[in-house]
């Protein structure tokens, strides 16, 4: 099968000194699987795209691409929704380039008008609450859940073990936007000496970025994973480079095969401090937390990566084209 995946070339998330580089594993991971790639960056005519699967990886809604007569096109069509809550916004990244992100609504029918066959959604209840409503029936077939993606070769020291690291709680990443997605996060990382904290990479340059920020996170015994509405990459990325993770429950966490003290820890507000306190307390060649981490990284390592999702979208999409070719239709 031939590959188009339709992108903006500029967006930050796909640099490789894009602070977190989950997005950008996935991007790179999702072309291996198939015969050949095509990419797709400028306005053009569908009819110049040769490819049995179309995969439009627009993470948040901001890339303003024109291809006349996409809904047309034979291939199989999916689209990125990351942040599906997304309200229009008009406006600029920190140091970065003006942005005009479409709402949840808009994006939707965008896709819908550009006959759109599956969204790509990492987010099964931001999904079903946000853009099921404006598809309808087809809502569920629709929907092609895989949870954010690291890739392992971004965290070649994920088994360094926790007693040659620092025994801290790290808590890392933006404390305000996502409209309230991070009001845990704001009280957790106040928290000391249970957490430590460190800015943002956009509000402090000399944070580690790219392929160093999975070394910072592997030089921490444990980190925190926090979002108030969905699981973001972090989720993913703080196991798999081998840290004791404390983390805000999530459903799709829990579909996806965590659970509280055999892989992760879930805190809350009641609970975080005397959870943290244990760990900080305990010497860090304690078997019961290394066993934690260990199991953490290998449940993502066995399922949960870039590459997982690459496989994953490839067998979607041939099990889609061969019951088309089946019935004697048009994917």
């Amino acid at each position: 099968m031939r590959l188009a995946i339709i992108y903006d070339p500029d967006c930050p998330k796909l640099l490789p000194t894009a602070y977190s580089q989950t997005y950008r594993d996935q991007f790179l991971a999702l072309q291996k699987p198939f015969e050949g790639t095509t990419h797709v960056t400028g306005n053009c005519s569908a009819k110049d795209i040769e490819a049995d699967v179309i995969v439009i990886y627009d993470i948040h809604s901001s890339h303003r691409i024109q291809i006349d007569g996409l809904k047309n096109h034979p291939a199989v069509k999916y689209s990125y929704f990351n942040d599906p809550h997304q309200e229009e916004f008009k406006g600029q990244y920190r140091g970065g380039p003006l942005v005009h992100k479409l709402g949840a609504e808009q994006r939707t029918h965008r896709e819908l008008d550009r006959g759109t066959d599956f969204i790509i959604c990492p987010y099964q209840e931001g999904y079903f609450q946000h853009i099921a409503p404006h598809i309808g029936p087809d809502a569920d077939k629709m929907l092609f859940w895989f949870p954010p993606a690291p890739s392992v070769t971004r965290f070649p020291q994920r088994i360094i073990p926790l007693s040659a690291r620092r025994h801290r709680i790290l808590g890392n990443g933006i404390l305000r936007g996502g409209g309230g997605a991070y009001d845990f996060r704001m009280w957790a990382y106040s928290q000391r000496p249970e957490t430590f904290y460190v800015k943002h990479a956009m509000e402090r340059p000399d944070v580690p970025q790219g392929l160093e920020y999975g070394k910072l996170l592997c030089s921490f015994a444990a980190s925190l994973a926090l979002c108030d509405w969905y699981v973001v990459p972090k989720y993913q990325e703080i196991p798999l480079a081998g840290c004791v993770c404390f983390a805000q429950y999530q459903m799709d966490y829990a579909e996806m095969g965590f659970k509280d003290g055999e892989n992760c820890f879930f805190v809350t507000k009641e609970n975080y401090k005397d959870r943290a306190k244990a760990f900080l307390s305990s010497t860090l060649d304690d078997e019961y937390y290394q066993d934690v981490a260990t199991a953490g990284r290998e449940l993502i390592e066995s399922k949960w990566t870039a590459e997982h999702f690459a496989e994953a979208l490839y067998r979607h999409a041939q099990n889609q084209i061969q019951s088309c070719q089946s019935q004697g239709v048009t994917p």
